[in-house]
């Protein structure tokens, strides 16, 4: 099952239009050195923050990849002295961004969607801009740093509130830079991809490959009768690089005529390098199959009842019935040696009124159960919680489940969440290979080539045609010619 975030992620948007270059008036010499300092301070500690929370990607050749291409891209910049650091981050998310000088950061999900050396380079290349365009990067660092601060107080306090607010937060931040210098950072990332001799068309091929995500998330929302999820229509609404503008990159660069030996792609190069990417949830977060979770480095497996969605997270793992009106998150907690459950679990839940309490023991695990008799998400915080908390390995499971009532009246639906928590069970010796990631694997098609025969094979619920080919760049109706590299999951 594909991840999605409910927690805050952080995105970059990709616009491109076709004026002419404007870089930023030079302060004074002691003024830009005190700035850039403070700048380089914050991005450090930006940067200790976003590896905690996302973790960095566990594949030294292609860290080294990304990071190659990066410095290539940026040595054409007006920073091409400073110290500049790529990094492939740890999650599924279509997202690439910048905290400033002089870091730059790249989600490996964005890296299954690319589909060439020159399209990560054309990425590379806007994240670059942003930062020599001195785009306001103290406030995007506070963005920053407050987003991944909500995202904490989210997973310390179980509120679903204060998860919402850190998605605000990070949708906020990610139009913080505003249109004009996101326009700005595309017709400079444009100029350093094309001077570093990168085909110029393949920055256009990135915004296809969004808004073809887009026009699949919209068609999706329609079928399923609801609202589409996409960032306000910006990509669609946003102009591709014309061909005034191409030539207007390639001028600025004196390679009207192209570079010797041709412009730089390196499909083939870049199809090698993601070969065996993790695709979905890592095994660090553990593996999601059908309605239950396979996590191999705590040893465990759980299981929700059949046809809830199962939402894989960094932090959590929250399952919700199919019309949402019943929900249960799990978060991992260390609790104090001399502790027991029940005074882990109410110290917990400190103010909160109690009722029902009781301990438990389950598969061997002492554990704890009470309800609180309000705090749902699903009632303005009317309804009641159950709580439970389960003891395995120095570690404290915590389960909480609402679902809908009426005037704070107990829910059908509460000893249901008992009985997930009653799932909760060591990993079997045959149950290991389950809870490895699938990978993308890169293959040569033939004639005969036909990715349907793929799809049952992609680890998503529904639409896994259309998942393939989104990843393909063929959504939705392109077709696989003979001879071409194509990528599959396993």
């Amino acid at each position: 099952m594909k991840t999605s975030r409910v927690f805050a992620t952080l995105c970059v948007a990709l616009t491109i239009a076709s004026a002419p270059l404007h870089l930023d008036a030079q302060s004074s010499a002691g003024k830009q050195v005190e700035r850039k300092s403070q700048e380089s301070s914050s991005s450090r500690k930006a940067h200790e923050q976003i590896l905690k929370a996302y973790g960095v990607y566990d594949n030294q050749a292609l860290q080294d990849y990304v990071s190659e291409i990066g410095q290539r891209v940026a040595r054409q910049s007006s920073l091409a002295d400073e110290e500049w650091k790529f990094v492939v981050l740890d999650d599924d998310s279509i997202n690439a961004f910048t905290t400033g000088c002089c870091y730059v950061y790249v989600h490996r999900g964005l890296l299954i969607q690319l589909n060439s050396e020159a399209e990560l380079a054309s990425v590379l290349g806007h994240e670059v801009a942003h930062v020599t365009a001195k785009h306001p990067q103290k406030r995007m660092t506070r963005g920053v740093l407050a987003t991944l601060a909500a995202t904490a107080a989210a997973i310390y306090t179980g509120s679903s509130a204060v998860a919402d607010l850190a998605n605000l937060g990070a949708t906020a931040w990610m139009r913080g830079y505003g249109r004009e210098n996101e326009l700005e950072a595309d017709r400079i990332g444009l100029q350093y991809a094309v001077r570093a001799g990168y085909r110029p068309e393949a920055m256009g091929e990135v915004f296809e490959m969004f808004r073809r995500g887009e026009r699949f998330e919209i068609d999706r929302a329609r079928a399923e009768g609801r609202e589409p999820r996409v960032y306000h229509g910006m990509f669609s609404s946003h102009p591709a690089p014309d061909a005034r503008a191409v030539q207007a990159a390639k001028a600025s660069a004196k390679l009207e005529a192209g570079p010797t030996g041709g412009w730089i792609d390196n499909r083939e190069r870049y199809m090698k390098a993601i070969d065996g990417l993790t695709y979905g949830s890592s095994r660090a977060q553990g593996i999601v199959r059908g309605n239950r979770l396979y996590h191999a480095e705590l040893g465990i497996t759980v299981a929700f009842p059949k046809a809830w969605t199962v939402d894989n997270q960094r932090d959590a793992l929250i399952a919700h019935t199919p019309n949402k009106d019943t929900l249960m998150q799990i978060t991992l907690r260390d609790y104090p040696p001399t502790m027991g459950p029940r005074e882990f679990l109410l110290s917990q839940l400190r103010g909160a009124t109690l009722s029902g309490g009781k301990p438990i023991q389950i598969n061997g695990m002492e554990g704890y159960t009470v309800r609180t008799t309000s705090g749902s998400p699903l009632d303005n915080g009317a309804g009641p919680v159950r709580w439970t908390v389960l003891y395995r390995n120095k570690s404290a499971y915590l389960f909480a489940g609402a679902s809908r009532s009426s005037r704070g009246a107990v829910p059908e639906s509460d000893g249901l969440f008992l009985s997930v928590a009653e799932t909760l069970r060591p990993l079997k010796p045959s149950e290991f290979p389950l809870a490895e990631p699938y990978r993308l694997r890169i293959r040569t098609s033939t004639a005969d080539t036909r990715l349907e025969d793929y799809a049952e094979d992609m680890p998503v619920e529904k639409y896994p045609r259309e998942e393939l080919m989104l990843i393909n760049g063929l959504y939705p109706d392109r077709k696989l010619q003979p001879g071409t590299l194509y990528k599959v999951v396993e």
